[in-house]
C-alpha cells in the first residue's frame, strides 16, 4: 500500500462504529506498519487477506459477512414462549415421560416438536435460544460441589491490583497454564442451566490411549504454547519450564495456575527459585473456570477431536498441538486480555 492509500485506511478506520470492524483495520494497519499483528487479535495472513480485499472493496471489506442465519421456522409468540419455558422450568416439566433435570439441545429439539410440530435443523438456532433464556453452558464435573464462592470472590478482588500492575510493566510476560489429558474416547456432553447453577456429578471411563498435554496462554498476546507428554508430576512440569524459559530468556515470567501438587512440587519449588525471575500466582481451589486456558482447551478440542472417533492418538495429539499454536486466543483473565480489550 502506497502512504495516500494508508492515509485513507486510517481515516476510514476512525468512521468505523463496529468494534469487530474497526479491529480488521486496525490489523491491516498494523501489518502494513510492521508492527505486531496479534495486538489486533488477527494473524499476519489474515491482515494480509484483508488488505487485498480493502484494495479491491474499500471498507466493506471490514464488515462481518456473516448473516443470522437463525432457523425462521418459529414465529415470534412461539420463540417467546419457547425461551420462558427455558427460563423456569426444567425438561421433566414440559417434556412426556422425560425425567431430565437439566436442558441439551436435543431436549430443547424435542420440546419444539411436541410443543409445535416443528423442528429446528441446527444446534446452532437452540443455542440462540438458550442465551434468548440466559443460560450458559456447562460441563459436567467434580469442582463445582467443592468451590468456595467467597474464597473465589475475596481472590478476584486482591488479584485485580496484582494483575493490572503485572500487566502494565512491558518485560512481564503473564502465562495462564493447565493441563489437560486427550483420550482415544475423547467426548464433550452439553448442557444448558440458568446463570448461578452447576451440573450435577458425572463419572467418565479412563482409557489405555492418553497423551498428556501443557497448555501456556500467554495474556497479554493471546499466543498459545503447548508441550505434549506422557505423564504429569512436578518432574516432567519443571523440564516444562525449562522450555518456557527458552521462549522468552530474558523477560519476567509470571505463571498464573492452580493448585495442584505438581505446581507445588519441591522440584517446581527449586525450578522457581534457581530461575530467580519467574513468579507463581495460584487460582482458588476448584475455579477452572477463571482460567482463559480452560477455554483454549474446549477451543482447541471443538475444532479437532469432538464428536470424532479417534483411532491414532499419536496423530490426534499432534493435529491439537497444531491447531492451538497456529491461533490466537484473546480469552479474558480478570478483565486482561490480548490486544488491550476488555480492561478494566
Amino acid at each position: 500500500m502506497n502512504q495516500k492509500q494508508i492515509d485513507q485506511l486510517k481515516q476510514d478506520q476512525k468512521n468505523i462504529k463496529d468494534g469487530a470492524a474497526a479491529r480488521r483495520a486496525l490489523a491491516v494497519l498494523l501489518f502494513v506498519s510492521k508492527a505486531d499483528v496479534s495486538l489486533s487479535g488477527y494473524t499476519s495472513e489474515h491482515a494480509k487477506r484483508l488488505r487485498r480485499n480493502y484494495l479491491q472493496e474499500g471498507i466493506a471489506a471490514f464488515k462481518d459477512k456473516r448473516t443470522n442465519q437463525r432457523d425462521r421456522v418459529l414465529t415470534k409468540q412461539e420463540r417467546e414462549r419457547i425461551v420462558t419455558v427455558l427460563s423456569v422450568n426444567s425438561p421433566k416439566d414440559v417434556l412426556t415421560d422425560c425425567q431430565e433435570e437439566q436442558w441439551s439441545t436435543h431436549l430443547l429439539g424435542a420440546y419444539i416438536l411436541e410443543l409445535t410440530g416443528k423442528k429446528y435443523k441446527s444446534r446452532t438456532s437452540g443455542y440462540l435460544l438458550f442465551r434468548e433464556a440466559k443460560l450458559t453452558w456447562h460441563r459436567p464435573g467434580r469442582v463445582y460441589e467443592k468451590a468456595d464462592p467467597a474464597a473465589r470472590t475475596r481472590w478476584v478482588e486482591d488479584m485485580k491490583p496484582v494483575l493490572q500492575k503485572l500487566w502494565n510493566e512491558p518485560d512481564t510476560v503473564i502465562l495462564c497454564e493447565d493441563e489437560m489429558v486427550l483420550t482415544s474416547a475423547t467426548t464433550i456432553q452439553r448442557v444448558w442451566l440458568p446463570r448461578g447453577t452447576y451440573p450435577p456429578v458425572t463419572e467418565t471411563n479412563s482409557t489405555r490411549k492418553r497423551k498428556s498435554f501443557y497448555g501456556f496462554l500467554s495474556l497479554k498476546t493471546g499466543t498459545q504454547h503447548t508441550f505434549l507428554t506422557d505423564y504429569q508430576n512436578m518432574f516432567v512440569t519443571a523440564e516444562i519450564l525449562t522450555q518456557v524459559r527458552e521462549l522468552y530468556p530474558t523477560q519476567k515470567l509470571v505463571l498464573v495456575w492452580d493448585n495442584c501438587g505438581w505446581h507445588r512440587g519441591s522440584k517446581v519449588s527449586e525450578w522457581i527459585q534457581g530461575d530467580g525471575n519467574t513468579e507463581a500466582l495460584y487460582f482458588p481451589p476448584y475455579t477452572p473456570d477463571l482460567n482463559p486456558q480452560e477455554h483454549v482447551w474446549k477451543e482447541g478440542r471443538k475444532h479437532t477431536t469432538h464428536n470424532r472417533h479417534i483411532t491414532k492418538i499419536e496423530e490426534a495429539a499432534k493435529e491439537f498441538k497444531d491447531y492451538l499454536e497456529q491461533h490466537i486466543f484473546r480469552y479474558e483473565l480478570l478483565g486482561l486480555r490480548a490486544g488491550g480489550l476488555g480492561q478494566d
